[in-house]
């Protein structure tokens, strides 16, 4: 381990704040009245959005080297566009010069560019007028044309704001008939002149005080929507099916009848499915381009699913050809729904659903055996149809055989495991990807892992369940040491632990017995166990986080500074880091400013039997 030559430098605190602290943001146009009926029975847990108070809703947002703005942002991305964490830290450019755009999240469902600003207000008494608002207004115009969209690329000193238009393909995508709408965020509510400017400019959504309180949806069990819908049944029939314990109507829906249920916007209608979180995906972008072509209205019903409805109340009326529900929860078919509201200007009469509406309480123990078998339908995807593999069950069994009840391997979702420790398949593929492959860069492309990297990561000799324990050690303890990392921001990124594992792996070749680890990370975990292996990695991978502190440093001082969002996904740039990093560290071990792998091994006490 490398003794401290020097202070380590603080983690870089936020800049003194002032009245308020302006950071960008947005969202899709909804309808403040209906926002408000769909969540009149979620508020449960009202938000606290007065300063300092709200900064305890940020969580995990608020790090060393982030500024309260960024972390309201952050909170905001990843509660109402219920972003992904890795998407919602790729969407963040709020700093220096940063051309009033705060963040810019590129939706390809809608077609929409969403630019993001925030303003965190201190004052509990301050609104939010239309002077902020045309402020907004002009840096969302900058970004209206491929033209200025180029134009702010080629003047920003802000290096995410550059490369978040470049990596984004914001230029081509406005060009190609991308909207352009803005989403201001702020803890204050909107006065008169700013509710009346956000009406008449159109392409602005404001996400003020009023708004981010209606739209809440707290983590847990939620109340069923109550909002009464009435749906017309066209004469097209209709389905009843008697249990004891409930009643189902099996009924054709007109689409423009659906998006009446309120709570879709807040995701309220969702809150009892299992599957309301899953983000915009390629589903979503089929269902949108169905919609927008009208001739496909009659066929929608043959090309989907349909929904399940839960209802505590549900009227059939025969006479009328009617059909009403009240105190309602939607437990599958949220994507459907949800892209149908987005699109709901497309809507016609001829589009419909197939629906199950089903009268019970969406508490009760039957609603949630429907809504779990209702979900086990979902799509199947690489990870599911690689389940079954001869590879990944060999490594099951070989995990079974191994560890017993201290380690157990998950390949398919859901499993029920008793072990000490659960290592899903999805993890053991990060692991190989960064260490043995030495592609730290790819790990974030999960959907890769069980389709084309499938062969690569897994499908070797070496790969077994002692090597994959043995590297899920490596990470763990890659994670550790990453807390001594003076730019937190780059720390936590999801990328970076594995980045840490392909310089470590560069590392140990540089020793005897480093390098025979590389080989057979297995035989060292098998020789003194989990624990020790942890705590070994976790010296040389301290002295590594002190070498790329002062790369980092450096870069910095000369006024390159590291873009972790965009270089950790670069070969490239990965591999020029290690270039820059390595020297340090092996000129560190030959002066003995820092102990060899195979110092550190040898004097280690073995831990548990692995």
């Amino acid at each position: 381990m490398r003794p401290v030559l020097a202070p380590l430098r603080s983690g870089r605190s936020s800049a003194p704040q002032a009245h308020c602290i302006n950071c960008h943001g947005e969202a899709p146009e909804s309808n403040r009245t209906a926002a408000s009926l769909s969540t009149a029975s979620v508020l449960s847990m009202p938000l606290d959005l007065s300063y300092p108070a709200v900064l305890d809703q940020f969580g995990r947002h608020r790090v060393p080297g982030r500024t309260d703005s960024r972390a309201f942002l952050g909170w905001f991305l990843e509660n109402y566009f219920r972003l992904e964490a890795l998407t919602v830290e790729d969407s963040i450019c709020d700093g220096p010069d940063d051309k009033g755009i705060d963040g810019i999240y590129v939706d390809d469902t809608l077609e929409v560019v969403y630019v993001l600003q925030a303003k965190l207000l201190q004052n509990p008494s301050k609104t939010v007028g239309d002077g902020t608002l045309r402020d907004f207004s002009g840096a969302i115009q900058q970004l209206t044309t491929p033209e200025g969209v180029e134009a702010v690329a080629n003047s920003t000193g802000n290096v995410e704001l550059k490369n978040l238009l470049a990596d984004a393909d914001v230029a081509a995508k406005v060009k190609a008939g991308y909207e352009v709408r803005g989403i201001l965020l702020t803890n204050a509510p909107l006065d008169a002149n700013g509710l009346n400017f956000v009406a008449a400019h159109g392409a602005i959504t404001a996400y003020d005080a009023d708004r981010l309180q209606k739209d809440w949806l707290p983590l847990g069990d939620t109340e069923p929507v109550e909002k009464e819908v009435t749906f017309h049944l066209d004469s097209l029939g209709h389905i009843t099916y008697k249990t004891e314990a409930a009643t189902a109507h099996f009924v054709s829906l007109r689409g423009s009848e659906l998006v009446q249920m309120a709570g879709i916007e807040n995701q309220a209608l969702f809150a009892w499915n299992v599957r309301q979180s899953l983000g915009r995906t390629k589903v979503n972008r089929a269902i949108a381009s169905n919609v927008q072509t009208q001739p496909e209205h009659k066929n929608f019903m043959l090309y989907h699913n349909g929904l399940t409805i839960l209802a505590r109340t549900v009227r059939l009326d025969e006479e009328n050809d009617t059909l009403t529900i009240d105190q309602y929860s939607v437990v599958n078919g949220a994507q459907s729904l949800s892209t149908l509201n987005e699109k709901k200007d497309s809507l016609s009469n001829d589009l419909r659903l197939l629906a199950r509406v089903v009268e019970l309480d969406p508490a009760s123990d039957l609603a949630g055996m429907i809504t779990r078998n209702s979900n086990n339908q979902n799509s199947i995807g690489a990870r599911d149809l690689q389940s079954n593999s001869v590879i990944q069950k060999r490594l099951k069994e070989d995990f079974n055989r191994s560890f017993g009840d201290q380690f157990d391997y998950e390949v398919k979702r859901g499993e029920a495991s008793s072990a000490e420790r659960v290592i899903t398949n999805e993890d053991a593929a990060k692991v190989l990807l960064a260490f043995d492959l030495g592609q730290p860069w790819s790990c974030h492309q999960s959907y890769r892992y069980f389709d084309d990297l499938h062969a690569d990561i897994f499908g070797r000799p070496v790969v077994t369940a002692g090597r994959i324990v043995a590297l899920i050690a490596v990470r763990d303890a890659a994670i550790e040491s990453l807390a001594a990392l003076d730019n937190q921001l780059v720390a936590r990124y999801s990328v970076t632990p594995y980045f840490l594992m392909y310089l470590l792996k560069q590392a140990l070749k540089i020793d005897d017995v480093g390098e025979e680890f590389c080989k057979d990370p297995g035989a060292f975990l098998a020789e003194k166990g989990f624990a020790a292996v942890a705590a070994v990695i976790k010296r040389v991978t301290d002295d590594l986080v002190v070498d790329l502190n002062s790369e980092i440093e450096e870069r910095e001082e000369a006024r390159n500074p590291f873009d972790h969002k965009r270089e950790l996904k670069s070969p490239t740039a990965v591999r020029a880091l290690k270039q820059a990093v390595i020297p340090i560290y092996q000129k560190a071990v030959q002066r003995k400013r820092a102990t060899s792998f195979a110092e550190e091994w040898n004097a280690a006490e073995p831990s548990e039997p692995a």
